[in-house]
């Protein structure tokens, strides 16, 4: 198998909504790939698990993974190339979701210079560096950094005409830390149209789209429609297969919108999930 049709497979669990039949895979893939000696697939595979771990809260394993995706490029003699380039950025913004900010601001820096010293200006890669360096940056509070970041890597994505799934997650973050409701409004708005799409409805980013509706609500201070929308999300990332730790983070926004809304019911509805998370 190599690595395009990995990815094929790869997809195809995740476009059926099987994130265990998903797991399973990279976790088979990856004893093949150990067995033959593969490097080249073994970094493949350690890279999609870095992702697949960050998106799904199995914290505990992206390390060893970044290790061993370490070792591969090694092996590959790919230190200094995009292939390290890459891997970096992956592990940058798997460490800033586990909240080792230090070390995902070392890589974050790492991938960005070899990116920039290996990419012409422009490139459509380089808005996934500002992307998820934006994402440290709104971790760390530091909204104005973060918002810059993201206004540049939606402007290049804008200029070089980049993929939709890309241009709709990049409008997520970009909304994410604007302070112009009406901007932020209007930027949700473009980026939920691609998730009503065909493809849209099996990329995973659907679910940041339909909490940022929530959160605007909130926003404007229609706290009820607010936990509605978060509550409503969070069945929907239940139903999905995700990861309970983010379902429980719906579940307290849906509760804190409705406590604003003063409807001590629907909190309480609330805290009897809560409970099924076990947080």
């Amino acid at each position: 198998m190599d690595a395009k049709e990995f990815h094929r497979q790869l997809d195809s669990y995740y476009e059926a909504g099987d994130i265990p039949g998903a797991y399973r895979f990279l976790c088979a893939q990856k004893e093949k790939a150990a067995q033959r000696g593969d490097a080249a697939m073994s970094l493949t595979v350690a890279n999609a698990l870095i992702g697949h771990c960050r998106e799904n809260c199995i914290f505990e394993e992206i390390e060893g993974h970044y290790l061993e995706a370490l070792r591969c490029l090694e092996a590959l003699e790919l230190r200094g190339s995009l292939e390290e380039a890459t891997t970096l950025l992956n592990a940058a913004t798997g460490f800033c979701v586990m909240g080792r900010i230090e070390e995902s601001e070392d890589l974050f820096r790492s991938a960005e210079a070899l990116y920039l010293a290996l990419l012409p200006p422009g490139d459509l890669t380089l808005a996934a560096v500002y992307n998820n360096h934006g994402l440290l940056y709104r971790a760390r509070g530091e909204r104005p950094k973060a918002l810059a970041s993201f206004r540049k890597a939606l402007d290049i994505l804008l200029a070089g005409n980049g993929a939709p799934d890309e241009l709709a997650s990049s409008r997520l973050n970009l909304a994410s830390v604007c302070d112009d409701l009406s901007e932020a409004t209007e930027t949700v708005r473009e980026a939920a149209a691609y998730y009503e799409t065909p493809e849209g409805q099996t990329d995973i980013h659907r679910f940041t789209a339909l909490a940022m509706e929530a959160e605007l609500s909130f926003r404007r201070g229609d706290y009820h429609k607010a936990g509605e929308r978060f509550e409503a999300t969070a069945a929907a990332w239940k139903d999905y297969g995700g990861a309970e730790q983010r379902r429980g983070v719906l579940l307290r926004n849906a509760k804190y919108s409705y406590e604003k809304a003063e409807d001590a019911e629907a909190a309480g509805r609330m805290d009897a999930l809560l409970a099924e998370v076990g947080k």
